[in-house]
């Protein structure tokens, strides 16, 4: 039996590297499925260390619909990431995955998983409307269930807040102390940490494999729900200094008189101290999203990636 293939956008990124991985290590997945990684430069060594390990290799540009039709010709699934932050541009990001969309449809893709988040316009209704790169993607999965019709298969990975995030974020402050200095609370708030680079995989090969049964699904892409004062005190004890945790006094209001892309950062946060990301109470709901990780497959922990870390300032 020949093997379906995934096409993977993003392959030299964290999410898209991230499948790759989880189908090459699994003895299971990797009989059952052929990889292609979609890629803007097939010459870079990131790339070709990819061919290496028997992942095809093949170009397409994002803005060029033809040439995402070309590249994902003969797939049965595709895996598609955008970066927002490349053009900063909601009608960019919108249009980027519409493309995909439109490229699955025409081209007789059975199951597309596309990583998307939660319309926090919508969400929060109206309250926190500049976080355009959580509302663009929103769109792109609104309009691939709008089209999709009875041939293509739909799923939404959403992923979580970075781990890797906080080895920027918890820094030395202007008062010399090292800190993690957010508009969270330190014992209520609810992080949902995801290892971008260990877990994205597990989550979208599930996904392919559950096939008919994961349509419609979104899941939310988290390794660990943890507290702020948890992150701390575990980097405390890991890096033997005197980390603490320095709340924030941000509210939406003073977002109105911010540039563009620091209002949007800002409401993130909030969005998380609200609203816990994917809404009120999801961490709760967590279980109704594992129940995709990938058979054989285990998340990672915010303990196990910390102690792999180097925290020093």
């Amino acid at each position: 039996m020949s093997k379906k293939l995934l096409t993977i956008f993003g392959a030299t990124g964290n999410q898209g590297g991230s499948v790759i991985s989880t189908v090459l290590a699994s003895q299971a997945l990797s009989a059952k499925y052929a990889l292609r990684a979609i890629t803007r430069d097939t010459t870079k060594p990131n790339a070709q260390a990819l061919a290496s390990k028997g992942v095809e290799l093949a170009k397409a540009d994002l803005n060029d619909p033809s040439s995402i039709a070309s590249a994902i010709k003969g797939s049965y699934g595709v895996f598609a990431v955008t970066n927002y932050w490349e053009t900063t541009s909601k009608e960019v990001e919108f249009n980027q995955g519409k493309n995909i969309v439109d490229a699955c449809k025409s081209e007789g893709v059975k199951h597309l998983v596309w990583s998307g988040l939660p319309n926090t316009t919508a969400m929060t209704s109206g309250e926190l409307s500049r976080i355009e790169h959580f509302d663009s993607k929103a769109q792109v999965t609104d309009y691939a269930t709008k089209i999709k019709g009875d041939s293509l298969l739909v799923s939404t990975f959403m992923p979580g807040f970075f781990m890797s995030n906080l080895l920027g974020q918890i820094k030395r402050q202007e008062d010399g102390t090292i800190a993690l200095s957010l508009p969270w609370d330190a014992d209520k708030t609810w992080l949902p940490l995801l290892d971008i680079r260990g877990d994205t995989g597990k989550y979208v090969a599930g996904l392919f494999e559950a096939g008919s049964a994961a349509d419609g699904v979104a899941v939310q892409g988290v390794s660990e729900w943890v507290h702020p004062a948890q992150i701390i005190s575990l980097v405390a004890e890991l890096s033997g200094q005197d980390v603490k945790f320095q709340p924030q006094e941000m509210t939406v209001e003073m977002t109105n008189n911010m540039d563009r892309i620091p209002a949007e950062m800002v409401q993130n946060m909030i969005l998380i101290r609200d609203y816990s990301y994917f809404g009120k109470g999801t961490e709760q709901k967590q279980a109704e999203s594992d129940k995709y990780v990938a058979e054989g497959t285990k998340l990672n922990n915010w303990n196990s990636w910390a102690k792999e870390q180097k925290w020093a300032w």
